[in-house]
């Protein structure tokens, strides 16, 4: 027969709140939303038309997002929206992104964080640039669609370079002895212009050091630019969304408490929709 000890941790167990259990219920009519809305398109698709068309979920989370907009109304604090949700809200973001500051939770393309944050498509396919008096080119879709190619010109003693690998890769792109012969200031000049042609934008909304203009969340100061940090709350929530459906989270109170914030967040999105 338990004791009062035994009793006692049972029912405290009980009592604790399955915050995992809670997201997966706030996702699945978010989920649902997004594909009533925009159709049956894979997750990738229905994220970046969330991002960046009108809809309801957009158009109710930015003023929550943001200040000084031209519809603002003397808003207290210079926030758009600033009702009781709208401030909890901005909370519950401060609060996640403590969470995964103090704990790193791996997804399937890396951490998830507000710090490498998927906010869309890369427009920009071609960087050019001289230096040393060479050219320096990077293209992506070149040749073909879904190819890189990099290139530098040939100068009076060195031969030109030209390599194209099947996708954008960095790590392939490393590996390549070809590359590899280069100079080290040529390979840093080629990386930094092979992460520019990215066929996704992939950046951290965290406001830099010393940085005169930031939004405030919470406790922490994310960059002057509500659009990209709603973008990235998005990407974010979808990151712990993969993170929990493919088994690469623990079970435990520690993780547990990050999905709560998510919880929350994701309740906020689903309210929008109604």
């Amino acid at each position: 027969m338990p004791g009062l000890g035994d009793n006692l941790k049972r029912w405290r167990d009980q009592a604790e709140v399955d915050w995992f259990s809670q997201f997966i219920k706030a996702w699945i009519p978010f989920n649902a939303w997004m594909t009533d809305t925009f159709g049956d398109l894979s997750d990738r698709a229905l994220l970046d038309k969330v991002k960046t068309e009108g809809n309801v979920v957009k158009n109710k989370t930015l003023p929550m997002l943001a200040k000084n907009l031209k519809v603002a109304h003397d808003a207290e604090g210079g926030w758009q929206d600033d009702s009781n949700d709208a401030q909890e809200f901005r909370l519950q973001v401060g609060e996640l992104n403590r969470h995964l500051q103090q704990c790193i939770i791996e997804g399937r393309k890396g951490r998830v964080c507000f710090e490498t944050v998927d906010i869309g498509w890369n427009a920009n396919k071609d960087e050019q640039l001289t230096k040393w008096k060479r050219q320096f080119r990077c293209r992506r879709d070149h040749p073909n669609k879904g190819e890189v190619h990099l290139e530098i010109s040939a100068s009076k003693t060195v031969a030109a370079f030209a390599l194209t690998l099947p996708k954008h890769d960095r790590p392939t792109l490393e590996d390549d002895q070809m590359f590899r012969a280069l100079k080290p200031d040529q390979r840093a000049l080629l990386i930094g212009m092979f992460e520019a042609v990215s066929p996704r934008i992939v950046i951290s909304v965290l406001a830099g050091h010393g940085a005169q203009k930031v939004l405030t969340y919470g406790d922490a100061d994310f960059m002057d630019d509500a659009g990209k940090n709603f973008s990235a709350l998005i990407d974010v929530i979808y990151g712990l969304r993969n993170a929990l459906f493919h088994g690469q989270i623990t079970p435990n109170e520690t993780h547990n408490e990050i999905y709560k914030p998510a919880y929350l967040i994701a309740m906020r999105l689903v309210k929008c929709t109604l």
